[in-house]
């Protein structure tokens, strides 16, 4: 089931909502000015362009949103509710927020938190017991600005394609050691 379905105010100026069929240019584009700016920074987290198919699945899952302001995308994200291939089958109930990108634009007023935040409220109300993210393991900036926003590292798996962090944030909605083996 999406984390949501329409519009929603995210910011007294800016909305939240699902990217819709015919949106894949404004999500890659904003992914695309997110990566170069990374690189330009000496990270290498992000292709110069990601895929367009997966962004497509991802739209008509429901699962790609756009933060729009003023009429424009200034932000996307992806949430789902698994995400085996970095985390493994698990049995506690989370989203997986991956690929959050703000424009250049909009950067520096807390959007980026604003939205985690969001995403975490969006969890609680849905009874998921943490919001988990990867992030490359090679990022110490990201990686610090995740463990500022409360998430704590759990693995570094081997397995995975590319050097990756894996990191989750207990809900309000339910303690994490209710869901522990």
């Amino acid at each position: 089931m999406p984390i949501l379905t329409g519009p929603e105010p995210l910011t007294p100026e800016r909305t939240i909502r699902p990217a819709r069929p015919g949106e894949e240019d404004a999500v890659l584009d904003l992914l695309a000015e997110a990566a170069a700016w990374l690189t330009g920074r000496g990270i290498h987290q992000w292709p110069q362009r990601f895929p367009r198919e997966p962004v497509r699945d991802q739209i008509q899952a429901g699962e790609a949103l756009l933060v729009v302001g003023h009429g424009e995308p200034i932000a996307t994200c992806v949430v789902t509710e698994a995400d085996p291939g970095l985390w493994g089958e698990t049995r506690e109930p989370a989203y997986y927020l991956g690929r959050l990108a703000v424009a250049r634009e909009a950067a520096g007023a807390g959007l980026g938190n604003r939205i985690i935040d969001w995403v975490s409220e969006k969890a609680t109300t849905h009874h998921k017991a943490f919001v988990r993210v990867a992030t490359t393991r090679d990022n110490a900036a990201l990686r610090g600005f995740y463990e500022r926003m409360g998430f704590e590292h759990v693995a570094d798996p081997p397995e995975a394609k590319w050097p990756t962090s894996l990191y989750e944030r207990p809900t309000g909605s339910r303690q994490s050691e209710d869901f522990r083996p």
